[in-house]
Parts: C-alpha cells; structure tokens; sequence
C-alpha cells in the first residue's frame, strides 16, 4: 500500500479533533495526527504551518461543539437556563473538549479574537462562553456568582467527582441563580 503524499488541512484538523476528543490535548503532537492518518509525519507539513494553527482551529470545532449544546432546549422555554445546562452537560459528555478549552489551553479574559461582548446582562439571551461571561461579571456580581457556580458545577462533573443528569443540573442551576439574584447584588 503507497502512503499518501498529501493531506488536507481538514483532515489534519479533524484527526487532531478526534485526538483531543478521545484522549485530550496532550496527547494531539504531529506524530499522533500521522499515526491517526496512516502516514509519516512529513505529509502533514505540506497542509500545515504549525501546531499552534492546529490548535485554534480544534478550539473553533471544540467551541462550536459546546455552543450545540447550550443551544439545546433543556428546559424549554428559557434559553439562559438551557444555555447554562448545556455548558455543564458539554462537560460532562465531552470531558476532554471541556478540558482543554478550560482547564488545558484556556484563552484568557479579553484574549479571545473578533469577540463582540453583550454588556446588557438583561439582553443576553443565549450563548455566551466563559471568555464572554468574564467580562459581563466584572460589571454585575450576579453574573459572577452565577458563572462561578456554573463553571464549578461544570468542572466538577468534567472531573468524575459528580455524576448528574440534565434534569438535576438544571434544577441545582435554577435554585443556586434564583438565590443569587433575590440576595441583591448587581453592579460591581
């Protein structure tokens, strides 16, 4: 069998993906990729400049991966709630994507390119990542305490030492936010 000379770049990208998928970013190098493709590592240099390019273009899918399920109707009706949910089930069902977005290779406050952050928290009306929510909380303290919670929730499922399904998600994030919000709070 002849061993292929070239590779496109979306395949390159999608092996990384697959990679960071099933085993996390640590594992996603130039010879993981061509062991992926059956290849030696020199056919990948013909589609790809660097592993950094890699990288930001498995955080696009690995993004656009997270924003599917905060797009998800968890409970109907109420797309921050929903938008909340999915984040956190995004992390329990992609603990490696999750991972590497916000625990491996996480791109500061304000480093993310071409953002444009909703500053009305009464007008955020869905997907908002944690980049975006950083942001938005140093300006209402409900939203901080809120996204705190959330993301620990998250984390903590991400890492095995909680087990919950939708609907207690959904249920623990209602309760926690509605105690946020009748304590008061607001501007920073």
């Amino acid at each position: 069998m002849t061993q292929r000379t070239t590779f496109t770049r979306e395949m390159i990208v999608e092996a990384a993906f697959q990679l960071t998928r099933e085993r996390g970013w640590h594992e996603v190098t130039a010879r993981t990729i061509a062991a992926r493709l059956g290849s030696s590592t020199m056919p990948l240099y013909s589609s790809l400049r660097s592993m950094e390019e890699v990288e930001k273009e498995v955080r696009a899918r690995a993004e656009a991966l997270m924003h599917d399920f905060q797009r998800r109707p968890y409970p109907p009706g109420d797309t921050l709630l929903s938008s909340a949910v999915g984040y956190v089930a995004f992390a329990r069902d992609q603990r490696n994507l999750f991972r590497f977005l916000y625990v491996d290779r996480p791109v500061p406050a304000g480093g993310a390119e071409n953002k444009s952050i909703e500053t009305d928290v009464e007008r955020v009306g869905g997907v908002f990542d944690l980049a975006d929510q950083a942001a938005v909380a140093m300006k209402d303290t409900r939203v901080l305490k809120s996204w705190a919670f959330t993301h620990g929730l998250a984390s903590l499922i991400s890492s095995g030492v909680l087990d919950l399904p939708d609907e207690k998600i959904a249920r623990l994030l209602l309760e926690v936010g509605s105690a946020i919000y009748a304590s008061g709070g607001g501007k920073a």
